[in-house]
């Protein structure tokens, strides 16, 4: 079995026990902004896994959130900014303050906020998240192959 797909994402096998309705979990292992700074970050980590950390720029204030990079996992984690269920959030790479490019709308009525796989803009390599805070959507597009993730608490 292959432990990196042809974009850095890892894939492990998951114990039967712990199976819900795939063998496998993905874990995204590289991710950049649009200037191609990386995301992938030790400051924050998930379990055994680097976190995914992006700033956000707001009326009220400058922070971070870190994501968890496991592909299911709806970890986050707001560092130095205080948010509200609901709010539409700028978010930006924390290094060169770029703001991340809009894939689409969401459901939500919030908008779906790309990262890249590669430190090339390629949206056929891309994780998409929305920007509403208390919105889960995300969707992950591989080699053009798009899964989508929406999940409650």
């Amino acid at each position: 079995m292959k432990l990196f797909d042809k974009k850095g994402i890892m894939i492990i096998p998951v114990p039967e026990k712990h199976q819900v309705a795939t063998k496998e979990i993905i874990v995204i292992k590289e991710c950049f902004c649009p200037n191609g700074h990386r995301l992938i970050h030790k400051k924050a980590r998930f379990g055994d896994y680097d976190g995914i950390v992006i700033g956000v720029n707001q009326v009220s204030g400058k922070g971070l959130i870190a994501l968890s990079p496991v592909y299911g996992d709806k970890s986050r984690i707001s560092i130095d900014i205080d948010l509200h269920e609901g709010e539409l959030l700028n978010l930006v790479c924390p290094e060169c303050n770029v703001g991340l490019p809009v894939y689409g709308n969401c459901e939500c009525g919030g908008e779906l906020m790309v990262m890249f796989m590669k430190p090339e803009k390629d949206f056929m390599n891309c994780v998409g998240i929305c920007n509403r805070v208390g919105c889960k959507h995300a969707e992950i597009k591989n080699e053009g192959q798009l899964m989508t993730l929406i999940q409650g608490d």
